[in-house]
């Protein structure tokens, strides 16, 4: 982090800080004289508001009177919506009162029961009503309520958010639409989406995008068994990227037809996270040659794969292709199979003059007493 950004955030730390003793110490003195709830100021009633949920701010005071609902229909709060805790009752009296008439000025929306969905986006055009809506988290939702609105988000001007957790059970059709759609968002710069495999055999996501679109997205997470067939073909959508994090990279069992795609500069991808399930290394360093020029913390994790152990074929993969690259961070788990060749003989091949002017330090620990050729490689100090 930057010394002015973590300036930047203290001082909003210090602020906050200082409004909440202001608070505290106004209530103490409210407290202290018996004062009623209907005495504060409603600079202070807004104050309070901060601290709390939408709900409990309209469960709590929406009823008081007209100047309690007044207020808490016009408190800030109110444009940031988290539906995930409330109850298919509680929620539709909410519902009609205050998420109802103010949903054009909500800006963070959060649903996580279907219950909840259906009833908002019903009809599914609707979603068009939130006009001032700029981050959007589906929790844990089926992907038949999501694919009813997904046509219509990319009509919504100002979202630049959207977060997606899919619940168990979901289709490759589905998903390879999903990722498809996601790329016709306008404004999108954050992207996180969340799947999982029903069972151990089943095969990762097929992705096989149907246009020929770029995104705007800036930073995209993905949770999930993503194929790394389709790698090239994702970077390739993804000009302004920045940051990039996959936490399963598979090698399909099936053989995807590859497309045959210009060369694209990645000039903004700075962060990549990777975790490898059996990846080629030759394949994967093809890719690294071709989009990763720009890179400055690459972060891998990887097993059973010895050549990803090479420490000459990395260094002159970092000085060829990776110019800016400041932090390497690896974590490798393996079983070597050559006799007379141990994690000892690898961590000597990363102690040269190389690795020591960048002060990037590694070390190992074996995974069972006295068997030094099983055991886990990894970076001891990534962020010098």
């Amino acid at each position: 982090m930057s010394p002015t950004k973590r300036q930047h955030n203290d001082q909003i730390s210090i602020s906050k800080n200082h409004k909440k003793r202001k608070l505290e110490n106004q209530i103490a003195e409210i407290n202290s004289t018996k004062y009623l709830l209907e005495d504060l100021s409603n600079e202070i009633v807004h104050e309070l508001f901060e601290y709390l949920d939408s709900y409990d701010i309209y469960k709590g005071f929406y009823n008081l009177n007209r100047r309690f609902q007044n207020l808490a229909i016009n408190s800030n709060v109110l444009t940031k919506i988290n539906v995930s805790t409330m109850s298919k009752v509680n929620f539709k009296d909410y519902y009609q009162n205050i998420f109802l008439p103010n949903r054009n000025q909500i800006k963070v929306l959060r649903l996580s029961n279907p219950f909840t969905t259906d009833l908002i986006f019903s009809p599914p055009r609707t979603i068009l009503n939130f006009v001032h809506l700029e981050k959007l988290i589906f929790d844990k939702v089926q992907i038949k309520y999501f694919t009813k609105v997904f046509c219509h988000l990319k009509e919504l001007s100002k979202l630049h958010s959207l977060t997606i957790s899919l619940a168990a059970g979901y289709n490759q059709q589905s998903l390879d639409r999903i990722f498809s759609n996601i790329f016709h968002l306008p404004k999108l710069k954050y992207c996180k989406i969340e799947y999982e495999i029903k069972r151990l055999g089943d095969e990762p996501v097929q992705l096989y995008f149907t246009h020929r679109d770029s995104s705007p997205i800036e930073c995209l997470i993905i949770n999930g068994r993503f194929p790394f067939n389709g790698f090239q073909n994702l970077l390739w959508r993804l000009p302004k990227l920045q940051y990039l994090s996959i936490n399963c990279l598979v090698q399909s069992y099936y053989n995807m037809e590859q497309e045959k795609l210009t060369h694209i500069e990645l000039k903004y991808l700075k962060y990549v996270s990777l975790k490898f399930d059996f990846i080629n290394f030759h394949k994967f360093e093809k890719v690294m040659k071709k989009f990763f020029h720009h890179v400055q913390m690459l972060r891998l994790t990887t097993g059973y794969n010895e050549k990803c152990l090479n420490a000459k074929r990395w260094q002159q993969l970092i000085m060829s292709y990776m110019p800016y690259l400041r932090i390497f961070d690896i974590n490798h788990q393996d079983y070597i199979g050559k006799k007379k060749f141990t994690y000892h003989h690898i961590i000597n091949q990363f102690n040269s003059s190389f690795w020591m002017e960048k002060n990037w330090f590694f070390t190992h620990q074996h995974d069972r007493k006295k068997q030094s050729t099983s055991g886990i490689l990894y970076s001891t100090a990534p962020y010098r």
